[in-house]
């Protein structure tokens, strides 16, 4: 018994000894508003390291740049989330709905009984919200008056309403009626557990028997219990956050509307410490982190000044003996820092009545090797004297008194102990120390753009000595040295424009511009000019550099490039602030980078480790402006879906820096991009269908693609009208059009053949007819004349034939009586329709018609004569002729003929062919063209039915 009664005497006694070291703290936090949810009830990580949240309207889910929401509105999944708990893959709600269950790898709800009743509508009134989930018991009927669950090796410890229990039995924090229990936690630093109540805070020995209140924490309604590695504890309260450490001391975390950095409000509904001891809070109004890095450590000038003043830092400097300076657009800082904090603060502005500056613009702070500091300002250079902790100001001249150290941007000492001054509008002074500190304001040596031992201009940047001793001097885009022993001036390099100048460990002068670095080593003899070089392209702008060690931290941007001149060089981006200027604390081994209102500290281990890139991870993805909730080895996108956005995270809350990357989409990229904006969200719009392969690499320090991070396999499906079944259709639907147009190309052909032929047939027909018209005529003629001589000349003429004179016709009994009978032949009748009775019948009896139907049946005779030739004759043209109506047509029609139209037609077109083959004056195919066909097949088809044989039968029978 007094052994359990050990630790609960040792914390009540550390506590009251301090008697609450309670402070209201301004701690920095990383706060994130989350789209459609205000307050954030439960918190908890997945295996991946994804934070998962559950808020006053459904599920979130959390990678460090984008909060993504895992819900519909209106449905059994928009509710209040309490408590979360993974089994596996598995993600268990506590819910207003009752338990829940999603899935994070398929990214959605599996079904459960509470899922069930919500869909009907007379069950839903029945599900009751639960607070608490006990994934170890698998029980899950606790009710809505449980607040907290803690197993322990005695049972399952149960806070609820009524107060706390042990399974079934009830344990009183105190006589009478019991707390609200709404927090529990074991401590395995203390070895005790830890009670939240409505209104105080308990601690527990192991066999809960002994029991003591925390008197700091009286009055509070403690919410919810946490514990890091470092055994801090961390208890959540309408009041804020508390963080009690190992050794009892407490600190206080509020809200303070002055600051962005502060925890966005008061009332805290859940803490949770995740796996690199990240402390997130879950408050009334969004999530916080309170982020607790090894490598790095972000530090605003308030905790340092405890004033509001902010100060952009262009300067910083820690001397040898460990103190620190910080200068920029608001004057300059000076303290020292130890492990009880920041002590010795003194701030050095231009209105300052304790520590008065020349001017509030700082350019440069140094230390020479006699341990003095010099500051560079916009008004003259300032001495620091240590006796009084005042500043002396002195601005040089150069004899002729026109040009003056007034801007002064940059100073240093050289191995003879004289001090050189580089000035804006001004050149490079010379001056002996003492004499400088002695009141003297004239320098031994000037240096400007005129006369023959000129630099490069006037406005002088920086300088810096390298390890022979030279001098070298910016002056914006050329590099100068100077040979501090004969003062010679040497140009050593132009560039577009020189950013910053540094010398490292070893000499060398480093020299950054608009996209690359360039290292002068210093060689040749002690005081030779030669320089061999080397450069690395950074890809950037380079605003400030530093020697770490032996490798060269160069920042462009928020993006640090450590070069080692030896080997590789990494990437990184910087946390928190876009440097101005950095530099290297050998005592702390932390990189210092200053900002505006505040610098970070990182750790140079983070350069001398091998680098090992985190692979990401797809995180979202947004489709046409709306979250996908797809996932698998390969993304399938429909064609208008076409517009997407890859969320990808590498967790950059994790304990690692956040390398630099570049992507590229094999298939639609022909260069890599570059991903610097702040998140790792990678977007494409209107890409057209087909496959694609995208890779995500790492990028070294010279911007060359490093070790592959990440791939995914996207595919666009075509539109349905590209699918596969509508390209094999295109391609059947081509090859009948190709047939149709070889089919129609020959039928064309063969139709433009068919009409010459008809051309010439008739043409031929024509000529024939015309032939025997005439010689028909001119025969009549000389038979009326009885003239023989006529008749022997018509058959010359027309027939070629020599004909002998008379008496040697006489003599051989030749005669030209023969020629009659072709006049005879073509003047007897040809009976068209003498073989049938039943064609006779046909025959329409114009007399017994009266006027208007004869002159109709004249019109229609007329009509079909007149277009017997053509081919395209039909009734609808002969509608058009005649003037009638097509009922009207074929009702009269068949009154008067009994045939129909189509009928008549045909037998007026077969009437004349057979007149014609009776003649046997034209072939088939000349009658067949004559009479208005095309094609002998079917003309002979009509032939046979008209007259019951073909026409070529017909002509036989008629010779």
């Amino acid at each position: 018994m007094k052994k359990s009664k050990e630790p609960i005497y040792r914390i009540s006694m550390a506590i009251a000894m301090l008697f609450v070291s309670l402070a209201i703290h301004a701690q920095r936090f990383v706060n994130t508003s989350l789209e459609g949810a205000q307050s954030v009830c439960a918190i908890t990580q997945d295996s991946d390291g994804i934070i998962w949240l559950g808020t006053d309207n459904g599920l979130y889910s959390y990678d460090g740049y984008h909060g993504y929401r895992h819900f519909q509105e209106h449905t059994f999944s928009n509710t209040r989330v309490n408590a979360l708990g993974f089994e596996g893959r598995m993600l268990y709600l506590a819910t207003g709905n009752g338990i829940l269950k999603f899935d994070t790898q398929a990214y959605q709800y599996a079904e459960t009984p509470a899922m069930k009743a919500f869909a009907d509508e007379a069950k839903r009134k029945q599900l009751k919200e639960l607070r608490v989930l006990d994934i170890k018991g698998g029980k899950t009927d606790f009710g809505g008056d449980v607040y907290a669950l803690l197993s322990t090796p005695r049972g399952l410890l149960v806070g609820s309403l009524a107060g706390l229990r042990l399974g079934s039995r009830l344990i009183p924090l105190r006589a009478g009626e019991q707390p609200l229990v709404n927090a529990l936690a074991y401590d395995a630093k203390r070895r005790c557990y830890w009670i939240g109540t409505e209104g105080a805070l308990y601690c527990a020995d192991l066999q809960l028997r002994n029991f003591s209140q925390i008197p700091a924490l009286n009055g509070n309604s403690i919410k919810c219990l946490s514990t890091d590695a470092a055994g801090n504890l961390y208890i959540g309260t309408d009041n804020g956050l508390y963080q009690m450490a190992l050794s009892n001391a407490i600190t206080h975390y509020i809200h303070d509307s002055r600051d962005d950095a502060s925890i966005p409000n008061n009332i805290v509904w859940t803490c949770f410490v995740d796996k690199w001891q990240n402390v997130w809070v879950g408050t009334d109004n969004g999530l916080s982190r309170l982020t607790t890095h090894t490598y790095y450590r972000y530090v605003s000038l308030d905790k340092i000044t405890m004033s509001g003043e902010g100060n952009c830092l262009h300067a910083m400097l820690q001397t040898r003996n460990g103190e620190w300076w910080m200068g920029g657009t608001n004057g300059l800082i000076h303290f020292t820092r130890n492990a009880e904090g920041y002590q010795n603060v003194a701030w050095y502005k231009q209105n300052s009545s304790a520590f008065p500056l020349s001017h509030n613009r700082v350019r440069k702070i140094y230390e020479d090797h006699d341990g003095d500091v010099w500051i560079c300002t916009d008004h003259g250079i300032n001495f620091y004297d240590r006796s009084s902790r005042q500043m002396r100001n002195f601005i040089v001249y150069d004899k002729s008194g026109k040009y003056s150290t007034a801007w002064a941007y940059d100073i240093l000492q050289d191995k003879k102990g004289r001090i050189w001054m580089g000035s804006y509008q001004g050149g490079v002074f010379v001056m002996d120390k003492a004499a400088l500190l002695g009141g003297k304001t004239i320098a031994d040596w000037h240096f400007s753009d005129k006369g023959k031992n000129a630099l490069s201009g006037l406005h002088v940047g920086q300088m810096v000595m390298d390890g022979k001793g030279r001098i070298g001097v910016s002056t914006y885009t050329r590099l100068d040295c100077i040979n501090p022993n004969d003062m010679k001036v040497v140009q050593v390099a132009n560039s577009d424009v020189v950013n910053y100048l540094m010398a490292d460990s070893k000499g060398n002068i480093w020299m950054g511009d608009n996209n690359s670095v360039t290292c002068y080593y210093a060689a040749g003899s002690v005081m030779g000019n030669s320089f061999s070089s080397k450069t690395w392209q950074i890809g950037g702008k380079v605003s400030t550099m530093c020697d770490v060690e032996g490798k060269i931290w160069v920042v462009s941007g928020n993006e640090c490039c450590v070069i080692n001149p030896q080997g590789e060089s990494q990437r990184f981006m910087i946390p928190s602030v876009v440097p101005l200027n950095i530099c290297y604390s050998r005592q702390t081994h932390e990189v210092m980078m200053g900002g505006n209102d505040g610098y970070v500290a990182i750790s140079s281990d983070v350069a001398q480790k091998p680098k090992q890139f985190t692979r990401l991870m797809l995180a979202g993805i947004i489709v046409n402006g709306q979250a996908c909730e797809e996932r698998g080895e390969i993304l399938k996108l429909k064609s208008d879906e076409n517009n997407f956005t890859l969320q990808l995270t590498d967790l950059p809350f994790a304990d690692h820096p956040s390398a630099v990357y570049a992507y590229r989409l094999e298939g639609s990229d022909h260069d890599w991009h570059y991903l610097n904006s702040g998140n790792i969200d990678i977007t494409y719009n209107g890409l057209s269908y087909g496959d694609y392969h995208l890779t995500v690499h790492a990028v070294d320090g010279e911007g060359k693609i490093a070790a592959e991070v990440y791939s995914l396999d996207i595919s666009v499906l075509p539109p349905w009208y590209l699918s596969l079944w509508c390209k094999l259709f295109y391609i059947t639907a081509l090859i009948v059009f190709v047939a149709w147009l070889v089919s129609w190309y020959f039928l064309r052909k063969e139709l433009a053949d068919a009409q010459k032929q008809k051309a010439e047939v008739l043409e031929q027909v024509q000529m024939r007819m015309d032939f025997f018209n005439r010689l028909t005529e001119d025969l009549k003629a000389a038979v009326a004349h009885h003239s023989f001589d006529e008749v022997t000349a018509l058959m010359v003429r027309y027939l070629n034939v020599k004909i002998p004179d008379v008496s040697s016709s006489v003599a051989t009994g030749l005669s030209a009586s023969p020629v009659s009978e072709p006049e005879s032949s073509s003047s007897e009748p040809v009976p068209a329709r003498s073989e049938s009775s039943e064609e006779e019948k046909k025959t329409v009896d114009v007399s017994e018609l009266d006027g208007a139907d004869k002159r109709l049946l004249e019109e229609i005779n007329e009509a079909i004569e007149k277009h017997m030739i053509d081919s395209d004759f039909n009734v609808s043209m002969l509608q058009d002729v005649i003037g009638i109506g097509g009922k009207q047509l074929y009702r009269k029609m068949k009154a008067i003929t009994g045939r129909t139209p189509v009928e008549y037609i045909r037998e007026m077109r077969m009437k004349r062919a057979a007149e014609l083959l009776s003649q046997g004056k034209f072939s088939v195919s000349e009658v067949m063209y004559t009479v208005g066909f095309s094609n002998s097949s079917y003309f002979s088809k009509c032939f046979s039915k008209e007259y019951g044989m073909t026409p070529t039968e017909y002509m036989k029978v008629k010779r």
